[in-house]
């Protein structure tokens, strides 16, 4: 019996190692042929009574004999329930201590005064989204209040922003737009089963050009003093935890001044230990073979409700919804606002700032009866930073050639921003090869002023549709302008755009290949910051018509290094011949 105790606890023990060292070795084991995937997951398990036991049995042999076998064993199991109870009756305990009882109202909550929304799930600067804007929307609301938490649960001073919907008039200046306030209608589940399909994005679209029209006249959205929790007539807490020591809260809570709560609804979970001591098996996904499985302390999670609660859209339901107007043709609506903005000189701010507000509602779906309205906006001073609306309007290589002006107008501007210029400067750099050929002052401007093409590189490669006698010389200049900057960020954009240009050139400009060399090989390269820019000089030099064995090399290159390169860029050369 003791030799096969001890060659069971050895077998055991090997297999326990095995698993916990490789635990996907249980899932191939399942996947294979069943047997070995069983016999790993219990492995530990049964290492750890059987152990246990074998130790037991040794110190009642003497005095119990034979009988020592069972006895042992019933100990082992004993003392596996032993040790468990205290961390299981502390999980239950915390779980009821945390299960609290749900409070249905039979009537939607109707909010009014200072609304305070504690957000578990904002995991940054709070800001006026579709939550807050439909909060804003409800009569009798005068403020909201959203405060924001970091990861690790702790409330911070800058994590408080409180906004109101007033009415200064509508000569006020802009205020504060909300973030896709039409998520509303996604968010909802009422809404969301009313609208279907493609028509979800037109409403969506439809609601936010709605705001945008509200918003320009006489409502202004406006940041304003945060009102302190205890002073708030509401109090909307979205609790969410999920640390794994602590039970997983999904919560969404409703209270009037204060502690009286009309509207709670709960989803706790919590891992609870099993009655008996084992070892369990948790993986994530079984799809990768990655280290996503491991073993841990065998139970299972405890539940409140069978059924998960999204907290945003719990709350969506739980209050009532003000009502939204017909929205079939807010964005026609705003379109002619639009232009009526442009076509005015004395546009208040607020009205141009709605040019900004419909370029936002593309979705890379702009029509050619867009692209004059669209120029006009780029093309105007007076509508600032369309940086991130124009950033969808049109897919990339798509951009028209007929905007071609207004957007190296607008890179031209002196309160354009870095982001403004580099995007517009990368939808230029894609128009068709020869678009530039005849120069715009505007596009002769930007090659020629550092100042300018420092933030729009890419567009320098558009240089050479001039042509190499013209195109060279700037070439040369902003390669020296570009020697001047010692950060290679500041370098990279004008870089690409220069080596691209020089690319189009082809041999035209191959009179240039020898001072490319140069600065290629230099010991800190102003053109060069890795491999990869090496690699694509030598590629750029080689369409120049630069022969492969006089493409630059470093003289600490070994011989073979060189023969791969050389051949690497010979069949990069022939899959662009044959591409052409």
């Amino acid at each position: 019996m003791q030799k096969f105790l001890n060659f069971v606890l050895i077998f055991t023990g090997v297999a326990a190692a095995i698993a916990i060292c490789c635990p996907m070795l249980v899932v191939l084991g399942f996947l294979a042929l069943i047997l070995p995937g069983l016999v790993l997951l219990t492995a530990p398990t049964v290492f750890v009574y059987l152990a246990t036991a074998v130790g037991l049995q040794r110190m009642l042999t003497v005095k119990l004999g034979g009988a020592s076998y069972p006895i042992a064993i019933l100990l082992a199991i004993g003392l596996g329930w032993f040790v468990v109870q205290p961390i299981r009756s502390s999980a239950i305990s915390e779980f009821r201590s945390n299960d609290l009882p749900d409070v249905i109202p039979r009537e939607p909550i109707v909010l009014s005064g200072h609304v305070y929304v504690a957000n578990d799930d904002l995991y940054r600067s709070p800001k006026c989204d579709y939550l807050c804007t439909m909060l804003l929307d409800l009569p009798g609301v005068q403020s909201v209040t959203i405060e924001g938490t970091d990861r690790n649960g702790r409330n911070h001073d800058q994590s408080v922003a409180a906004f109101a919907l007033v009415r200064p008039g509508a000569n006020a200046e802009p205020g504060v737009f909300p973030s896709r306030p039409g998520q509303l209608i996604r968010k909802h589940p009422a809404l969301r089963r009313r609208v279907k399909g493609n028509d979800l994005t037109k409403v969506e679209k439809s609601l936010e050009a709605d705001w945008a029209l509200r918003l320009s006249g006489a409502e202004r959205i406006v940041a304003t003093k945060p009102i302190p929790v205890n002073e708030a007539d509401w109090i909307v807490r979205l609790v969410s935890t999920h640390s794994k020591q602590n039970p997983r809260i999904e919560r969404v809570e409703i209270a009037r001044m204060g502690n009286d709560i009309r509207y709670r609804k709960s989803e706790i979970r919590h891992f609870v230990p099993g009655k008996l001591f084992y070892i369990g098996f948790d993986i994530r996904s079984a799809a990768a073979m990655s280290s996503n499985a491991s073993f841990c302390l065998g139970g299972r999670d405890w539940r409140s409700s069978d059924q998960s609660i999204n907290l945003e859209s719990t709350l969506l339901e739980a209050i009532e919804l003000p009502r939204l107007t017909k929205l079939d043709d807010a964005r026609h609506r705003l379109r002619s606002e639009v232009q009526r903005a442009i076509d005015d000189p004395n546009a208040s701010p607020a009205r141009l700032e709605l040019a900004r507000r419909w370029l936002s509602l593309f979705f890379f779906d702009a029509t050619e009866d867009d692209h004059a309205l669209i120029a006009r906006i780029v093309g105007d001073r007076r509508v600032k930073d369309i940086a991130g609306p124009i950033e969808s309007v049109y897919s990339q290589g798509s951009t028209p050639i007929e905007l071609a002006i207004a957007y190296a107008k607008r890179i031209t501007f002196d309160d354009a921003t870095v982001k403004e210029r580099s995007l517009l400067a990368k939808d230029l750099a894609s128009m068709p090869a020869g678009t530039f050929s005849n120069p715009d002052p505007t596009y002769l401007d930007i090659w020629t002023h550092p100042e300018l093409y420092e933030q729009a590189g890419p567009f320098l490669s558009r240089v050479a549709d001039l042509g190499a006698q013209r195109a060279m010389p700037i070439l040369r200049d902003a390669l020296g302008h570009v020697a001047t900057k010692d950060n290679w960020n500041q370098r990279r954009a004008m870089v690409k755009g220069i080596r691209d240009a020089y690319a189009s050139l082809g041999p035209a400009a191959k009179q240039d290949a020898a001072m490319i060399r140069r600065l290629v090989l230099l010991r800190r390269s102003p053109i060069t910051s890795g491999f990869k820019d090496v690699q694509a000089w030598r590629l750029t030099l080689a369409k120049m018509g630069v022969p492969i064995d006089d493409l630059p090399f470093f003289p600490h290159s070994s011989r073979q290094q060189i023969n791969r390169t050389k051949t690497q860029i010979r069949d990069r050369l022939q899959r662009i011949q044959a591409e052409i």
